[in-house]
């Protein structure tokens, strides 16, 4: 009898003291200092709302029966079949990329460019211009632009041979350059009046010399 009531009591006894062992050792620890007297964190997501289960996405579809065996043996081929738009737009390379030009690479030479010869055309050289022909001598009377009677048919044959050519009628004036104008106008005057354009004859004076001169210039 007395057997069984000191296994009570020593049962109450240990009960007593583990019931007293965590605010013990919390006080310890407070004593203690550090990081271990800190207050622990509250686990994460304590201060968000419980989740709704609406939000769940449902569950898929089962594969039809042979897809499994079919997406197994293409991961060990390391192939797939790719889509029907999958390659939609895409367009392959006529030929390699071109090798990069690398020094100490020994790369195949690069082919020099065809060149396509250039066959010159042979120009036909212009003939030569013919030569000028001899200047037409014109006699006035000393101190006169008068024209002779006997020089006009010299400047009708010039007018009636000139063509498309120009004439240059020259007059000389004995030391006066005004009369040496006057003769080379007055000879103009005559080559207009057989039939040569104003635009075709040229003008020159010169107050040395005598007399005047029309020629025909190409």
């Amino acid at each position: 009898m007395s057997g069984r009531r000191f296994w009570t009591a020593s049962s109450f006894g240990l009960a007593l003291l583990l019931g007293g062992c965590s605010p013990t050792i919390g006080l310890y620890h407070d004593v203690e200092g550090g990081a271990i007297s800190k207050t622990r964190q509250p686990p994460p997501g304590m201060d968000q709302p419980y989740p709704n289960l609406a939000d769940v996405p449902k569950a898929t579809k089962p594969a039809p029966a042979g897809q499994q065996e079919t997406i197994a043996a293409q991961a060990k081929s390391g192939v797939s079949t790719p889509s029907a738009g999958a390659l939609a737009g895409l367009t392959l390379p006529d030929g390699a990329p071109p090798l990069p030009d690398v020094p100490g690479l020994n790369l195949p030479a690069k082919p020099s460019p065809v060149v396509a010869a250039v066959v010159p055309v042979p120009v036909a050289a212009p003939p030569p211009p013919p030569p000028p022909t001899p200047p037409v001598a014109i006699g006035f009377a000393p101190g006169n632009a008068l024209l002779p009677a006997d020089e006009v048919k010299k400047l009708q044959i010039v007018a009636f041979t000139r063509g498309q050519h120009f004439v240059i009628a020259g007059g000389f004036g004995d030391g006066d350059l005004p009369l040496a104008l006057s003769r080379a106008r007055r000879l103009a005057d005559a080559l207009t009046a057989y039939g040569v354009p104003n635009r075709a004859i040229r003008l020159t004076a010169s107050a040395a010399g005598s007399g005047g001169f029309v020629q025909l210039v190409y």
